[in-house]
């Protein structure tokens, strides 16, 4: 029988970038039992490849996860090892590999290191059996498919453990993409220029300096360099800020391919004077024309906020009136139909949906009272009113209740005069 498996592993301290994990020992887990010849075939058809993902928490419904819970992964093939031995157990032989734990997932993964475990989830064959003089389920074989994972789970179990941290993530900027170097300097740059009037924001950097742009009223716009360094995911600003004059270059594309060039060529042909220089264009943008384009930038971004802030609020509104609607409209209905001496909630609800409302959004009560004096008009009629039900004279009763009492009764709550006078 071939089904889908979890068995949980004993956790350690993924504090690295990269660290080395025994995903499992052979022997009982909760899973079924693992022998060292499942293990090693285990190795031997890659049933844990390089690759292989790592998530917070096992899938449910066993799919393949979300990039939101996506922690680390493996950085090969999982191999066995036959002459490990665990030092808590004495078991001998695991399945072993290294992973890179993600940048985003370290800090949290660290400080949860003695609390929580890791866990395989793989396709496998299993029969009822005997192993160690225990009955339960044998785990024949694990087979390899696209959703075999090891994640981090709550709970530690059947032998495994991250074994040996081999890359410390402490200082090493090497880990840090362009995009997260760039957002952590523009923490620390923002700090160093608090707003009271003045904005502050990075165009640029390299491994050793940052390049940013200030604005204020009084002192209006200066670009300025700053040297930097970074101690994991905090960048701090050294030295003092040099105010500078930024000048962009642009070299044409056939300038540039020629540059690129072997030196050595073929002899120049005839009529060709050797050693002429080539002509290299450069277009100047003084630093005030560029300031304005970045300040112009910056300003259509805040515009388009404040715009997508206004079409929310909209949107919320428009749904707290038709909610605050909906409720007022069962309201009038149902009081019409009480002045006319009907309970009937289910066929006020009905006349209630779909009411009609004007342009503003808000209920209109005239066309309502209409609708509902009309539904009133026509129960009556199927009720027998105005009929001849017996021998002999019939008088009408002059107080008893009107379809146009409703309409009145409608149009009072709604603070119209009756008889449709505003």
């Amino acid at each position: 029988m071939t089904v889908r498996i979890t068995e949980a592993v004993k956790s350690g301290a993924p504090t690295g970038a990269r660290t080395e994990i025994t995903l499992i020992t052979p022997g009982w887990g909760s899973s079924g039992y693992y022998s060292p010849e499942v293990l090693e075939q285990a190795a031997a058809d890659l049933v844990f490849p390089t690759n292989t993902q790592m998530h917070i928490d096992h899938d449910k419904d066993g799919g393949v996860g979300s990039v939101s819970t996506l922690a680390a992964a493996l950085q090969e093939d999982a191999r066995w090892e036959p002459d490990w031995v665990d030092p808590d157990t004495g078991v001998k032989g695991r399945l072993v590999a290294e992973n890179k734990v993600f940048s985003h997932k370290r800090e949290m993964l660290k400080e949860l290191k003695d609390v929580i475990g890791t866990s395989i989830a793989a396709a496998a064959e299993v029969n009822m059996g005997e192993a160690e003089g225990r009955q339960g389920r044998i785990i024949e074989r694990l087979l390899p498919s696209p959703t075999n994972r090891v994640d981090y789970v709550t709970v530690a179990g059947r032998g495994g453990r991250i074994s040996e941290v081999l890359e410390s993530y402490a200082g090493n900027v090497s880990e840090i993409t362009a995009d997260d170097t760039r957002t952590v300097l523009q923490a620390a740059v923002r700090a160093a220029n608090p707003s009271n009037g003045m904005y502050a924001w990075v165009v640029d950097h390299d491994e050793t300096n940052v390049w940013y742009v200030t604005e204020g009223s009084e002192a209006g716009t200066k670009t300025w360099q700053q040297g930097y360094t970074i101690d994991g995911a905090t960048a701090t600003l050294t030295g003092e800020p040099i105010e500078v004059r930024r000048i962009t270059t642009y070299v044409p594309v056939a300038a540039a391919a020629e540059a690129a060039a072997p030196t050595s060529s073929p002899s120049a042909p005839a009529g060709v004077i050797e050693g002429k220089e080539s002509l290299v264009t450069t277009i100047q943008i003084e630093e005030s024309v560029h300031a304005d384009l970045v300040e112009k930038s910056g300003r259509a971004t805040a515009l388009e906020a404040q715009v997508t802030e206004a079409e929310a609020k909209a949107t919320a509104a428009t749904a707290a009136l038709k909610e605050s609607n909906d409720s007022a409209a069962i309201t009038l209905v149902e009081s019409a139909l009480k002045a006319v001496g009907i309970e009937a909630p289910k066929t006020a609800a009905r006349l209630a949906e779909g009411y009609p409302v004007k342009e503003n959004g808000a209920i209109n009560a005239e066309a309502l009272a209409e609708t509902v004096a009309e539904s009133i008009a026509e129960l009556q009629v199927a009720g027998g009113a105005g009929s001849v039900r017996g021998v002999g004279h019939t008088q009408e009763d002059a107080t008893a209740p009107t379809a146009e009492s409703a309409r009145e009764e409608i149009l009072k709550l709604a603070r119209f005069t009756p008889k449709g006078a505003k």
